[in-house]
């Protein structure tokens, strides 16, 4: 029996060992950093396992959420590309509004020393005549004498009064010197009135005198007043009125300016008289239409091929969306524009129309239809506030890309939106995730721990027992 006992450890250290390997299973049954769960029972990898399909159930709702993201940016930058493309078909509608306004339009006078002419938008080509009566001319003063810029003996900064017409105009300038006069004068009179100072002497001996000249040409009386009511100022001219005549209308007009406006968009500045009357000719250039027609059907059919690419079994990321059938709509409504005028549509301007979608254009269509009836191209395009084409296609981008309400934008906006939430939710959903996926492994590592140290029990016992029945053995061969 002796040698039987002397095989078998005490219970004191069977106790010690227990704890300790019972220790050393709960401190080595833990998760690495990459999420994988480790343990040192025979279970460990069916924990794992546990954990693994817990945690890819919890984190379906993610990957479809995910999906649906994905699916959305897709679209969302889809719909960026067909913005660019449609901000380019605006430009280039601006641009054939440009080439419509005053700056294509040229004019030609017939006695350039006599009159000059500008135009503006609205204007219309044609012949304009004007004969010129009278130039007329703007009232002027000087002062009678040297300017006194002696300061008041006061110490304070003399008053004085402009007069114009008799009426009483009091200011205060800063000090009695011309130029600080002058100055004062024509920051608050302006309107009336132009001040200058020059010098009647020589540059030995210099002579400075205010000069007052009115604003308008009209008899005018100029002076000024200094605080004891005494004139500084001596006229010397009344001013008049220009007079001319249009068109031979046998109308005399008068006029306070030297620019007169004589049609829409045609102003012409008087230079001298005439003898008769001036002919303006004003023409309207076909290049600039040209070049502004040609970019035009460049970006139409640049944006019908980017809404086409989303049709069909392999459309784009905006297949089946309604917004395609929208944007579709507005691009044949610009398209297929037209008048009861003598031009009808856009095929009149060399602009066709093709079964694809797409539009030609042929430059040599539209030079001879502006040719032969230049006024009637003007009013088929008309202006972007003004009636015509140009109002027609204007007002169908701006429900498209204003900014507050139009449907490209306010779509572009309601994707960004939807984007955001999404990404709030899945992190939500992906911090939930990971909760669960500590718990988990946190409540294996425990069970893991429990089975190890039941291994080791059942090891040291069934280690034990064999070294019994070797024991009995060896007494029983003695």
């Amino acid at each position: 029996m002796g040698t039987v006992s002397s095989l078998l450890p005490t219970a004191t250290s069977n106790s010690i060992d227990s704890t300790s390997s019972s220790g050393s299973s709960s401190a080595s049954s833990s998760s690495n950093t990459s999420g994988i769960f480790t343990g040192t029972s025979a279970y460990s990898q069916d924990f794992q396992n546990v954990i693994s399909r817990a945690v890819a159930i919890a984190s379906m709702p993610i990957t479809l959420l995910t999906d649906q993201q994905t699916t959305l940016s897709n679209q969302s930058n889809e719909l960026t590309t067909i913005d660019t493309d449609f901000n380019s078909l605006q430009t280039a509608i601006q641009g054939i509004s440009d080439a419509m306004s005053g700056s294509s339009y040229q004019t030609t006078v017939s006695d350039p020393t006599s009159v000059s002419a500008s135009v503006s938008d609205g204007v219309q080509e044609g012949v304009y005549s004007i004969q010129v009566d009278d130039v007329g001319s703007y009232a002027t003063s000087l002062s009678t004498s040297t300017w006194d810029s002696t300061a008041d003996p006061s110490g304070n900064p003399s008053t004085y009064s402009l007069m114009v017409n008799g009426q009483s105009y009091s200011f205060t300038p800063t000090d009695n010197s011309a130029a600080t006069v002058a100055s004062a004068i024509n920051s608050q009179y302006g309107n009336m009135v132009n001040a200058t100072v020059v010098n009647v002497g020589t540059t030995a001996t210099p002579d400075d005198r205010i000069s007052l000249q009115s604003t308008s040409l009209s008899p005018t009386t100029l002076d000024i007043q200094d605080s004891s009511g005494d004139s500084l100022q001596t006229q010397q001219q009344a001013g008049e009125e220009a007079s001319y005549e249009v068109n031979n209308s046998g109308v005399t007009v008068q006029s306070t300016s030297s620019t007169v406006n004589i049609s829409t968009g045609l102003n012409v500045d008087l230079l001298s008289t005439t003898d008769g009357p001036v002919d303006i000719t004003v023409t309207r250039s076909t290049s600039a239409l040209d070049s502004a027609l040609s970019t035009f059907v460049t970006a139409y059919n640049k944006a019908a091929t980017e809404l086409d690419n989303q049709r069909g079994q392999t459309g784009g990321p905006l297949q089946g969306n309604a917004i395609i059938n929208s944007l579709s709509q507005a691009l044949a409504n610009i398209s297929t524009y037209s008048s009861s005028d003598g031009i009808g549509n856009l095929s009149d301007l060399g602009i066709d129309l093709l079964a694809t979608g797409q539009l030609t254009y042929t430059e040599t269509t539209l030079l001879a239809t502006d040719f032969s009836n230049s006024s009637g191209v003007t009013s088929f395009l008309g202006s972007a506030t003004g009636g015509g084409f140009l109002e027609s296609a204007t007002n169908t981008l701006t429900s498209l890309e204003d900014p507050t309400v139009g449907l490209i934008k306010t779509t572009e906006a309601d994707y960004t939106s939807q984007i955001s939430a999404l990404g709030t939710t899945i992190g939500t959903k992906q911090a939930q995730v990971s909760t669960i996926q500590t718990q988990l492994q946190n409540q294996m590592a425990q069970a893991d721990a429990a089975i190890s140290s039941m291994e080791q029990q059942y090891s040291y016992l069934n280690s034990m027992f064999a070294a019994e029945q070797t024991a009995d053995q060896e007494y029983a061969n003695e």
